[in-house]
């Protein structure tokens, strides 16, 4: 009899344990299914954040989406370039080719709006695709960085953003200390040109 009560006891005591796992399990599933559908809806609303905003207007300019194809240069209708040093900073530049605009004193927020302190209306705007495509901008790396921005406190950066006709933008950039491996062979005159183009455009603008 006392056997046969042991027998019992072990019977109810591994119902006991598998009834535990299979509980367990079921509470695995339910949060990894919570987990899936919360990734889900958050991969969702990252996708409705982005189509909710007008990729066009420079205030997302930052949060435009990177091109994952080729454009050719006759389909940039907006670009932004800025190069920093702690000791001369530029004034960074953006044009908006399609609306025949440049924006005075831009500034490039990836979080925020993108803000600048006035338009200015201008002409010849397609003057700047010829520099850009004189240059072959197009040709150059994507990122010239090569040293690790823990290794120095100030250093030199430099950015060119493309926007595209379909709202994508090509993103060149360096930052380092070595300014000459940081940049493509023909980027000081490029530079230079672009510069002496917005001068040359912005005193036009006031006479």
């Amino acid at each position: 009899m006392k056997q046969l009560r042991n027998y019992f006891l072990i019977f109810y005591a591994c119902l006991f344990l598998l009834g535990c796992q299979t509980f367990k399990d079921q509470e695995e599933n339910e949060t990894t299914n919570t987990g899936n559908l919360n990734g889900q809806n958050e991969n969702e609303k990252a996708k409705e954040n982005v189509s909710e905003i007008d990729i066009f207007d420079f205030e997302n300019f930052g949060r435009t989406p990177e091109a994952t194809e080729k454009h050719s240069i006759d389909e940039v209708i907006k670009i932004y370039f800025s190069e920093w040093t702690f000791d001369d900073p530029f004034e960074p530049i953006a044009i908006n080719i399609e609306t025949d605009e440049i924006y005075v004193n831009p500034s490039l927020s990836f979080v925020r709006f993108s803000t600048y302190d006035e338009v200015v209306k201008i002409n010849q705007t397609e003057q700047v695709l010829e520099i850009l495509e004189t240059y072959d901008v197009q040709s150059w790396k994507t990122d010239y960085t090569f040293e690790d921005p823990d290794s120095y406190e100030d250093g030199y950066s430099w950015r060119l953003w493309l926007q595209f006709a379909d709202g994508t933008v090509e993103k060149y950039s360096g930052e380092g200390t070595n300014v000459e491996k940081l940049t493509p062979d023909n980027f000081q005159e490029f530079a230079k040109e672009l510069r002496s183009f917005v001068e040359e455009k912005l005193k036009e603008s006031e006479d």
